[in-house]
């Protein structure tokens, strides 16, 4: 059977600076005449991977805010959303004001906006990235003292919680508490990036609906991940592969072990594999 793909883009597809390989949009290309699906799954909102999704001119769903939220960005169609509740969003923000010691940086993902009091150092890091990007394709970014305010007056939902510190007990206690209260997932999906979303959503979960929505065989997939929050969606896939700057764990469960992510090791994979069916 044809193969599909599915890849998480920071520190897998992407490389160091973020960036796409320039032969990215060929090999697209390459697939699409194949009729071969290529999708991303990342832990950012959808709209923060737009800019790559546009240049290598896709059109499947992506799955964003680490499968909470699942939208096809070109035809603008929600194929599954779960949201934390305004009350349950007050209340993980209620216990980060509780309990931090002052190193963490609160944000909020929605499907429109990052949320956040100040101009933290992840959005920092975001704006220069993409400063030459046309306005329309960066990352929206809502910066305010009053974040539950105005995530209400947008009328916005809250598909994840991100907090970023070197206090990883401490990120870990802030969770612990949430739960006691209503049940809710916790994974980090970088060094000292924590994301907490909605219970019962994950990237292999997301993987799944996308399965049963485009009618192909999860058996047939090929998932890449370099991270924590991509270990569900590996262990799901027909065949999970990851670049050998991957944590340890993420290899210890893979099929297999590629080249790193500086090299565009995910994209030559997956060229191999179109090209060999463009010969048969």
């Amino acid at each position: 059977m044809t193969k599909w793909f599915i890849t998480d883009m920071d520190g897998t597809f992407l490389n160091d600076n973020r960036e796409i390989s320039p032969r990215s949009k060929e090999v697209m290309k390459k697939l699409q005449e194949k009729g071969v699906r290529f999708f991303i799954a990342t832990g950012r909102i959808d709209l923060a991977v737009r800019s790559y999704y546009n240049a290598m001119g896709l059109n499947d769903a992506t799955i964003s805010c680490n499968g909470s939220f699942i939208r096809n960005q070109k035809t603008g169609e929600v194929l599954y959303e779960k949201s934390f509740s305004f009350e349950e969003t007050e209340l993980i923000y209620n216990k980060y004001l509780e309990l931090t010691d002052g190193s963490i940086e609160f944000h909020i993902y929605s499907a429109n906006y990052i949320y956040c009091d100040k101009v933290s150092l992840s959005l920092s890091r975001i704006r220069k990235v993409e400063e030459n990007l046309p306005d329309n394709e960066k990352t929206p970014m809502f910066i305010t003292e009053d974040i539950l305010g105005a995530l209400k007056e947008n009328g916005d939902k809250c598909y994840k919680v991100m907090m970023t510190s070197e206090n990883h007990n401490l990120l870990y206690s802030i969770h612990a508490e949430v739960n006691k209260v209503f049940p809710s997932e916790a994974t980090f999906s970088a060094t000292n990036y924590f994301d907490i979303i909605p219970y019962g959503t994950n990237k292999g979960d997301g993987i799944k609906r996308v399965a049963e929505y485009y009618g192909i065989d999860i058996a047939d997939s090929v998932v890449f991940g370099d991270n924590l929050n991509d270990v569900e969606m590996l262990k799901v896939a027909g065949t999970s592969v990851c670049p050998s700057n991957a944590k340890k764990e993420i290899k210890n469960i893979c099929d297999e072990i590629i080249g790193n992510n500086n090299e565009f090791s995910v994209l030559d994979y997956i060229e191999k594999y179109v090209d060999s069916l463009h010969k048969n």
